[in-house]
């Protein structure tokens, strides 16, 4: 699986994208990822490392929380993904936004950045530790942050109810995972990778936030 090219995946679904992952969240996809984002200790001004950006649905959250004096640098490996990213900014009249077309084991940047974000990618333990190590390199020390926002597995009373329309969402989105594998410990697995970490978990027990400095 590590040697999967997991930004393929969306090379037949990037049209339909939006609309499924705002479908399975009752349309409070923004909303979600903006509580992950304060969780996670976002500030007014800070630089963003928006990983796997995708769509670019995480920008207005994002955006909410940094005001104009932050700054947004938004990578994604796939070129659909990303040109609607693009898009996005440009509908919405964000001029911070530098835009990296690149797979996250071979991005380089010249800056610091106080946060960066995972939303909705996480694939493999090995691979996602990697990226964190990768990216490790571009955080400012001592006051920089990461975090995980990500669906998982119900441990309440709705699990049988949510597992199918799991599978649902990922069968459309031709994701590289599959629902057997977000029946999973993210506290854990996640946690190993950071220090000082925070864990919250919302919408029915079906997301999560993680966050958390790189381990020295």
């Amino acid at each position: 699986m590590i040697n999967r090219n997991f930004a393929l995946e969306y090379d037949k679904s990037w049209t339909r994208y939006d609309l499924i992952v705002n479908l399975f969240q009752l349309g409070r996809d923004t909303l979600h990822r903006k509580k992950a984002l304060l969780f996670g200790g976002l500030k007014t001004g800070d630089t963003v490392l928006d990983l796997c950006c995708g769509s670019g649905l995480s920008f207005k959250a994002i955006q909410s929380i940094i005001g104009s004096h932050g700054k947004i640098i938004a990578v994604d490996a796939n070129p659909y993904m990303l040109q609607l990213a693009k898009n996005r900014a440009k509908k919405n009249g964000w001029d911070n936004i530098t835009f990296i077309q690149c797979p996250i084991e071979d991005l380089q940047i010249n800056e610091k950045v106080d946060f960066v974000f995972f939303a909705l990618c996480w694939y493999d333990k090995d691979l996602s530790a990697r990226w964190v190590l990768k990216v490790s390199e571009f955080i400012k020390a001592d006051t920089g942050k990461i975090c995980f926002f990500d669906y998982k597995m119900p441990d309440n009373w709705l699990r049988p109810f949510i597992k199918p329309i799991l599978w649902l969402e990922i069968k459309w989105l031709g994701e590289a995972y599959t629902v057997d594998e977000l029946d999973w410990k993210p506290r854990e697995i996640i946690g190993s990778m950071l220090s000082d970490v925070k864990f919250t978990k919302y919408y029915f027990d079906c997301l999560f936030a993680i966050a958390g400095k790189p381990i020295e």
